[in-house]
Formats: structure tokens, C-alpha cells, sequence
């Protein structure tokens, strides 16, 4: 006797039918340390310059970000799913964020110049530009300020301003151990410019990442995020 089957019902005009995920997921926690992984070493090649060792770090750059979206796609996103700050909105806010945080630390650099602050620590640097080496600036704020986007929600702290203390002391690490010895050569923890160097670097650090938090923060409140509605969903 043959078992009775259930009809598909058909789909309405302008729609598309729901697939159902067959098998099992790729593990996020798994794509997300491949994409690390990934990144590190494409961002290694690519600095070790000539012509192989940058196409083979761009070819890793790819797979970081392939698998970047492998480990996003495994969860729910949008404002129904998330609320006014989605993930679109977080991304778009981290940005923001990152940047506006920079120029907070080239303002603050040159305000500890002109008042003799860095002098103080015993650091040496000739004037506000140099200062500004000391903290995330340009595309390097507008990439954490990304990251820190992306991952806001599971970033500890429950405050706005613990996330940024966590992500500015991060991003100060960054420097102290990445930036400033093996691109600037610096040095480990700056002493090259100074014993008390990583004390300005922490406070910059803390400084932008306070910056990005608080812009993040902001669009949380409130219809305050546009990226937030569906592109065909008018204004209130």
C-alpha cells in the first residue's frame, strides 16, 4: 500500500519557497578560528612584500573572508531577529566609530604634546603627528572599529563603556606587540620611543575604544539607525 504523500503547497506569485537546511551546519566556532587563522598569515605575507608571497596573501585574505561569512550565516540577523541594532547597523556604527575614534586620539595626541604630558612619560617624539603613531589611526581604527561592530554583542562587559575598555585595551595590545616593534621598529611595548611609551599607548587605546563604543551605544537607542529598516520600509 503505497504511503500517502503531502502535496507542496504552491508558492504565492513574487515569492520564493523556504529551503530547509539539509545536514549539518558547518561549526561556526570553527569557521571564525579558520578565518583568524586565515587573516594573520595573508596580513604576514603581504607585508613580507614580492610578488608570491602577496598573491599567496590575498588568496588567504579570500578564504578569511569566506569563511568569515560561513560563521555569520549560522546565525539569525536582521532587525526582527536582533532589534535596531543589527548587524548591518553594527557594522556601519563600528565603522563610524572606528574612525571618529581616531580622530580623538590624533586631538588628544596633540593636545598632550602642546602640554607636555608625553614629555613627562619620558617619551620622545618630535611633534603631535609622531604621537599619533602611538594609538589606532586611519584604516587600521576603521578595521577594528568593523570587528568591534560585528562582535559587539558578545564583546564582554555589560556596559557600553566595559566593551570599549575591553576593545581599546585590545587594540592597544595590537600595537605594543604588532605595530610598533615589527612595522615601526619600535621595539616591544614602544621602548624605543620611550620606557612609559605602552602608558600612552593604553590610554589612546582606551581612549578610541570608549570613542566606538559610545557610537555604538547611540544607535541602540531610540529609531536613531537607518541601516536598521528594510530598504523598501518608509520612515515613521
Amino acid at each position: 500500500m503505497k504511503e500517502p504523500t503531502t502535496a507542496t503547497p504552491p508558492c504565492a506569485p513574487g515569492t520564493t519557497p523556504e529551503l530547509a537546511p539539509r545536514g549539518d551546519a558547518f561549526p561556526s566556532w570553527l569557521a571564525l578560528i579558520i578565518a583568524l587563522a586565515a587573516l594573520g598569515s595573508g596580513l604576514q605575507l603581504m607585508a613580507m612584500g614580492g610578488h608570491d608571497p602577496v598573491g599567496a596573501g590575498i588568496l588567504l585574505l579570500v578564504v578569511a573572508l569566506a569563511f568569515t561569512a560561513v560563521a555569520l550565516a549560522q546565525g539569525a540577523y536582521g532587525p526582527d531577529a536582533e532589534g535596531p541594532l543589527d548587524l548591518s547597523a553594527r557594522l556601519g556604527l563600528g565603522l563610524l566609530g572606528g574612525i571618529l575614534g581616531a580622530v580623538a586620539v590624533r586631538v588628544a595626541s596633540w593636545i598632550t604634546v602642546q602640554a607636555g604630558l608625553l614629555a613627562l612619560l619620558g617619551v620622545r617624539v618630535a611633534g603631535w603627528e609622531e604621537a599619533a603613531l602611538l594609538g589606532l589611526r586611519g584604516g587600521t581604527a576603521l578595521f577594528w572599529g568593523a570587528a568591534f561592530g560585528v562582535l559587539y554583542p558578545y564583546v564582554p562587559g555589560r556596559t557600553a563603556a566595559a566593551k570599549g575598555l575591553v576593545a581599546g585595551t585590545l587594540g592597544a595590545l595590537y600595537l605594543l606587540f604588532k605595530t610598533l616593534p615589527l612595522d615601526l621598529g619600535a621595539g616591544w611595548l614602544g621602548v624605543g620611543v620611550g620606557s612609559f611609551a605602552f602608558v600612552a599607548v593604553l590610554l589612546f587605546g582606551v581612549l578610541w575604544g570608549l570613542i566606538c563604543a559610545a557610537t555604538l551605544s547611540w544607535g541602540s537607542r531610540g529609531d536613531q539607525v537607518p541601516t536598521s529598516r528594510y530598504l523598501g520600509e518608509p520612515a515613521a
